[in-house]
């Protein structure tokens, strides 16, 4: 009969050997060990010939074309980043001759690991070191979906939590973003600001907005996401001329937040208002607006666009909203 030592031996060649088989003497087990052992090595060898086969470059240029359609110039900047700092890694690792190839796609989940340790004891903050993984994740998960023999070495890796928020989100008052957007010269930022104050929809969904049928479709975070448009924003439209297909295809998310922010931070300042808001809290108005007059979370989750109506109440009991 097969020792323990024997069967602890047979797990690890990853089950190919059946328990009847293990109950083979001593030397047949160890044959059908050298076997499955031989036959991993076989495997992994077809798998390093076909990942030659991939053109990293090409692929990588098909995945940013991909994001373009679903991710705002936020998020792909991000990805950007986060495949330029593992190029970095590979690059260095195999030049100091710890790894056998620069190319990112020969990467293993140990090499993975290895990389999170060293981005985690970075001064990078917590949230950058998620987003620096999450986006490498991304990339090889994309090319799991285009070649079944790729494997996503940094599936189920862990980097360090982010700092729970202690602070309370800010809500900004309907008297504070009207003076925000009295302070803006440009029409369309004016808009734009009032679209998120009366729809809740995130800025990075605005550049790829439509509207039918009196409710806007966009992107957002990789899935599409829709609500109701408000009257007043129709009117609005109407006014300025803006057609409701994209209509604000000509403004990026970054301008609007930028050119948001640096008013409030003026105003601030000035002492007009009691904080230095960013645009985001214009959707916490809009949340915390629709609850006090709903008292419906279902209905907030719906109109966030949230996945499940856990992360909304999270989201309301942060605005502490009662």
């Amino acid at each position: 009969m097969a020792s323990k030592k024997n069967k602890e031996l047979i797990l690890q060649s990853n089950n190919i050997i059946s328990q009847e088989q293990a109950e083979l003497p001593l030397t047949a087990v160890s044959r059908l060990i050298k076997q499955a052992n031989y036959l991993n090595i076989l495997d992994y060898m077809k798998e390093e010939q076909l990942i030659k086969q991939i053109d990293y470059e090409t692929e990588k240029e098909n995945f940013f074309k991909q994001c373009s359609k679903t991710k705002s110039n936020h998020t792909k900047r991000q990805y950007k980043n986060g495949l330029n700092k593992l190029e970095e890694y590979c690059l260095r690792r195999s030049t100091c001759g710890e790894m056998n190839n620069k190319n990112i796609l020969f990467i293993k989940a140990r090499e993975a690991d290895d990389f999170i340790t060293e981005v985690n004891s970075s001064e990078l903050s917590n949230l950058s070191v998620r987003a620096l993984v999450s986006s490498c994740s991304s990339f090889f998960s994309f090319l799991e979906r285009r070649y079944p023999f790729m494997k996503n070495p940094f599936r189920g890796t862990k980097t360090r939590p982010p700092v729970k928020n202690k602070k309370r989100l800010e809500v900004p008052t309907k008297k504070e973003i009207e003076l925000i957007i009295k302070d803006i010269s440009d029409p369309l930022i004016k808009v734009a600001i009032i679209f998120i104050m009366e729809c809740g929809v995130r800025v990075g969904a605005l550049p790829n907005l439509e509207i039918k049928n009196n409710k806007y479709y966009s992107y957002s975070k990789g899935k599409e996401i829709s609500w109701k448009v408000t009257e007043k924003v129709i009117k609005l439209l109407k006014q300025n001329n803006l057609s409701f297909n994209n209509p604000f295809k000509n403004k990026s998310s970054e301008v609007i937040r930028n050119i948001f922010y640096r008013s409030s931070k003026r105003l601030y300042n000035q002492g007009k208002i009691k904080a230095a808001y960013s645009i985001h809290d214009v959707r916490h108005y809009f949340a915390v607006t629709l609850y006090k007059q709903t008292k419906d979370i279902e209905l907030i989750r719906q109109a966030l666009n949230h996945s499940s109506i856990a992360i909304t109440g999270i989201y309301l009991k942060s605005l502490e909203v009662e």
